[in-house]
């Protein structure tokens, strides 16, 4: 069975996409059915080969962005131009992320059937949510509790994965500038 699958990046002209080694040390072609959230992927919060986009879904199926710390919406996608790859592939042959239920993973190099050149992401993602397939949840909105929860998830991910690294590590070093509280508990609870 034939599905449209989208794909986000930084860089333009791409006719065929590559499997790559991304932060979960295999290589893939990463994709989801979805354009919203494949346009996340082509802006970066953290160097190459990480990745951290902090969304997931409501109680309707929309994609909710939340800003984890003041301004990264901004931050991130700003002023910034991607590209949207459009291509088609056999579900049945693709590859289910766990944990996101719209990803898809190919070991296999896809043709590109179109792409999309987006100028300014953040204008793309802010006329996405006025059209009520987007959801962006604004740091200042944000209860105390649903910040608690995403920073734990960072320092989790930072026990489980990168217990040993130094400080100048990329995810070290993003996790140091843009979440200072999350780290100081980090170096707490590593000793």
């Amino acid at each position: 069975m034939s599905i449209l699958l989208y794909h986000g990046s930084s860089t333009g002209g791409i006719q065929t996409l590559q499997p790559f080694t991304a932060d979960h040390g295999r290589p893939y072609v990463y994709f989801t059915t979805n354009d919203v959230s494949a346009a996340f992927y082509a802006s970066r919060a953290v160097e190459s080969p990480y990745y951290w986009v902090p969304y997931g879904y409501d109680a309707k199926g929309r994609i909710t962005y939340t800003e984890v710390w003041k301004n990264a919406f901004s931050e991130v996608f700003a002023g910034k131009t991607g590209y949207l790859y459009c291509c088609e592939g056999d579900d049945q042959k693709l590859l289910r992320f766990p944990t996101h239920k719209s990803l898809r993973l190919s070991q296999e190099p896809v043709a590109v059937s179109r792409c999309e050149r987006i100028d300014d992401l953040q204008s793309w993602f802010l006329q996405r949510e006025r059209d009520g397939k987007l959801v962006i949840q604004r740091y200042e909105s944000l209860a105390p509790d649903q910040l608690s929860l995403w920073h734990g998830m960072v320092l989790e991910e930072l026990i489980d994965s990168f217990s040993g690294v130094g400080p100048d590590h990329p995810y070290a070093k993003f996790v140091q500038e843009k979440l200072p509280a999350v780290w100081e508990r980090f170096l707490h609870e590593a000793q």
